[in-house]
């Protein structure tokens, strides 16, 4: 079997394999959202979203926190052989069940207070119950992930989550189809988790490299990590669906419910950038930490300012594309009467992308063992957005919502970029961001001069509007085929002493 250091791969090859896989994942999830809003109500599918999100998180503080506390430690021995390779498992999966069993259980028997109180909306605590096993589920699941992750395997990695996707959504609309309840739709959810579990288990056995787990030391610490990295996780999750959880207590009419559900559509949409770019942090954090594991200080300026730059320009090619064509977007996607939710995706797809580059920024943050500058970073645009949602979001509803997600996003960005240049040497420069700006700016006046009827025409003009970004950004070189080469190659496995 080939020796630990000679599997490690580089961000080209281990973001492909997650990239497609995260955009497989996207696709299934738009899927299930066109379906949906063709199957069941606007507030219906307003209410699937908020109950999907507020399980989201939950899910997603135990799945980060465990992936990457057993990924980190891991990553760092993976030079030396992963000698701990056994006993950190074994440690994750202690973890997991403790913490996973105690969301599960608050879930389940809170149910009713938390569909009454914080949702003002008690028929939404059967729902809750349904998918109230899921995170434990996920906890044991995050072991295995994490071990795949820190021995590189993204590959496998990626596997999982194309099954994931396709299994919830195969259930989901199946469920919807048969003309099944809110209830039913999201047991889809929790079935699927046992699958890919089961998965993950079989994937980890047929990896296990050789020579690993000899070690009879002491296991590098893990429970410090954990904290923190929940508490910034959940901040995470908490910003992406933050605006949803406003717009639902404010909800009061039968037409306020409507428009969340039309806002969610725009929402959903909105996260494309963001969910696209998680690859590049599952990809970034065990060579970050095997890098800083041994001090190699250059070499993580050179990928921290790469990845910088190659996330800022895929960021705004991906968002100024939708933006611009946000009303053809919603008409393309969804029924007609969701392209009421257009101003608000020009708004969100921005403030997502600065999301998302601040959550890449705090992902890096935390591969070099500053788990709470990574908290200080995603306190910044949730705390924007908390209290510029309690005065826009009572008096102008959707789109107040909207306009404080993307004032916070912009402002998120802003400091991360400065941060990165700071801590790690990594600078962007405002040339750089100029021509990303011209790039956007060309794309949405090329878009004000095309309306198209059909849904063909808006294919070709989302076509049109992607080349006209790159070819302002291959124009004004915003970015060298010599740093896209760099960035692709892998780092030279450090030496054990």
């Amino acid at each position: 079997m080939t020796s630990p250091p000679a599997r490690a791969r580089g961000l080209g090859t281990g973001g492909i394999a997650i990239g497609f896989a995260k955009l497989f994942f996207l696709i299934a999830g738009y899927t299930v959202s066109i379906y949906l809003t063709r199957l069941v109500s606007p507030a219906t599918y307003g209410d699937y979203n908020v109950l999907s999100q507020l399980i989201t998180i939950p899910n997603m503080v135990l799945i980060q926190t465990l992936l990457f506390a057993v990924s980190r430690p891991m990553s760092a021995e993976f030079p030396a052989g992963l000698p701990s390779y056994d006993g950190l498992r074994r440690r994750g999966f202690r973890v997991a069940l403790i913490a996973g069993g105690l969301v599960a259980a608050v879930l389940f028997l809170g149910a009713g207070p938390i569909a009454r109180m914080f949702l003002d909306d008690p028929a939404l605590a059967e729902p809750l119950r349904i998918v109230a096993p899921i995170p434990l589920i996920y906890a044991v699941y995050a072991v295995n992930v994490g071990t795949l992750n820190a021995i590189r395997r993204f590959q496998l990695q990626a596997t999982l989550d194309i099954i994931m996707a396709a299994s919830k959504a195969a259930l989901i609309i199946g469920a919807a189809a048969l003309g099944f309840g809110l209830a039913h739709i999201l047991g889809g959810f929790t079935i699927a988790s046992l699958l890919v579990l089961s998965l993950s288990v079989g994937f980890v056995i047929i990896s296990r490299p050789s020579g690993s787990g000899g070690g009879t030391g002491p296991l590098p610490p893990m429970a410090s990590f954990a904290a923190v990295l929940a508490i910034f996780t959940a901040g995470v999750y908490l910003l992406q669906g933050y605006d949803l959880f406003v717009l639902k207590h404010l909800a009061t009419t039968q037409a306020m419910e409507d428009a969340v559900g039309f806002y969610s559509s725009a929402a959903l949409i909105a996260r494309v950038p963001y969910s696209m770019m998680a690859a590049v942090s599952l990809v970034m954090f065990p060579l970050i930490a095997t890098l800083h594991a041994a001090r190699d200080e250059a070499e993580i300026s050179r990928h921290v300012g790469g990845t910088a730059r190659i996330s800022a320009l895929l960021l705004a090619f991906m968002s100024s594309v939708c933006a611009s064509a946000a009303p053809e977007v919603q008409s393309l996607l969804f029924p007609a009467a969701y392209a009421s939710a257009a101003d608000e995706l020009r708004l969100l797809v921005w403030g997502l992308s600065g999301y998302s580059l601040t959550v890449t920024s705090a992902w890096i943050f935390n591969s070099a063992h500053r788990s709470r500058a990574a908290i200080g970073l995603i306190a910044v645009p949730l705390l924007a957005v908390a209290g510029l949602s309690l005065v826009l979001a009572p008096t102008h509803f959707t789109i107040g919502t909207a306009i404080s997600v993307a004032i916070a996003g912009g402002l998120g960005a802003i400091v991360s970029l400065v941060a990165l240049a700071r801590v790690f040497k990594a600078r962007v420069s405002p040339l750089f961001l100029a021509k990303l700006a011209t790039a956007a700016v060309m794309v949405e006046v090329v878009s004000r001069v095309w309306s198209p009827a059909g849904k063909l025409a808006i294919l070709a003009k989302l076509a049109a509007l992607a080349l006209v970004f790159v070819a302002v950004a291959v124009l004004t070189r915003a970015v060298q085929p010599a740093e896209l080469r760099a960035l692709r190659r892998r780092p030279a496995a450090p030496t054990s002493t």
